[in-house]
Order: structure tokens, then C-alpha cells, then sequence
């Protein structure tokens, strides 16, 4: 069990060991080699940061929204290994990824979602009435389009008219859940 104080931490953990095992893949027959290591997964995963945490510099730029990474980056980790930063992969097993589950996994941006709707769904479905009620401070709702008419007048996200903008609200809801995890 890790120490409070270690988990309150920056500190970079596994570092030094992780280092040692890409030294030990150098050795080849005795001779040191150079290898150069692809670094890939999903959009927003830490790709980047474990880069960033070996290197102990900022050598990757990092961001809360998927797509900072544009393109393969190699970074020279020491004389003998090249990490490769790679932008995030979406790969399924059935060949093809819902939008509202690419949009669960912040796997794409929240404006480029053509119905957001369907994810702020699928986000109220899996939370207790009470706590959503509570973290947004709305009165009792029936269903998830009575809930985000709720919140659009609770954030001021009206048409005209005054009616409430509930594909608005539901990509803020979106936003709460990738940036939050409400």
C-alpha cells in the first residue's frame, strides 16, 4: 500500500524500472543497440505524460482533449532509446465504434459530436437520480430530455424564445463527464 505522502506526490513512480528494462532490451549478444519504442492507445490515456514522466522534461505536449498529439513525435529518452509518441488509436473488435461510445471514451471532441443527446443518455442512465439532482442543482426531471432542459435554463443555454437548448446542454453535460468524471 503506497504512503499518502507518496500518492499526494508528483513523483514519477516506476520510472527507474521501466528504464532498466528498456536498457536490458539494448543488450543484444553483449553488444549494446539502439530500439526505439512506439508508445500507443487511446486518445487521452497518458501517452504523452509517461513520455514526459521518463524524460523528465516536457518534451510532449499534453492536453484534456483528445487530438493534441497530431502526429508520431520521436524523443530521444537516452544514447540508446527512442520512445515514439504516437496520436491516439481507436481500435475495436468489431471493426467500427459508436459515436456515443468514441464520445463516452473521449475519444473525440465534444463539437465535433453531431448528437449529443445520445452520450448524455447513456452518462445519466449510469448515475444515481439524487447525485445528478444534487451536482447540478435541477428539480426532479422524468427523463433525460426533461433533465437537460433543466440544465440548459440552469446555465442560461436558451434559443430564442427562451427555450431551452438541450443539445447545448448536453455537450456540457459531455464536457463535465470527460473533464470531471461526474
Amino acid at each position: 500500500m503506497a504512503s499518502s505522502d507518496l500518492l499526494a506526490g508528483s513523483q514519477c513512480l516506476g520510472a527507474d524500472t521501466l528504464m532498466k528494462l528498456l536498457g536490458n532490451y539494448c543488450r543484444n549478444a553483449g553488444v549494446k543497440t539502439t530500439i526505439c519504442v512506439g508508445i500507443v492507445g487511446f486518445p487521452n490515456v497518458g501517452k504523452s505524460s509517461i513520455i514526459n514522466s521518463l524524460k523528465r522534461s516536457r518534451a510532449c505536449l499534453v492536453g484534456a482533449t483528445p487530438g493534441v498529439t497530431k502526429a508520431m513525435q520521436e524523443v530521444q529518452l537516452d544514447k540508446h532509446v527512442k520512445l515514439l509518441d504516437c496520436p491516439g488509436l481507436v481500435m475495436t473488435s468489431d471493426g467500427g465504434l459508436s459515436e456515443t461510445t468514441a464520445v463516452l471514451r473521449n475519444c473525440i471532441k465534444v463539437e465535433a459530436v453531431v448528437d449529443p443527446v445520445a452520450p448524455a443518455e447513456v452518462i445519466i442512465s449510469r448515475c444515481q437520480k439524487y447525485q445528478v439532482m444534487e451536482q447540478y442543482g435541477i428539480p426532479e426531471y422524468r427523463d433525460v430530455h426533461e433533465f437537460l432542459a433543466h440544465l440548459a435554463r440552469r446555465r442560461g443555454k436558451l434559443k430564442k424564445g427562451g427555450t431551452p437548448d438541450t443539445d447545448a446542454a448536453a455537450r456540457a453535460l459531455l464536457q463535465d463527464w470527460n473533464r470531471y468524471g461526474i
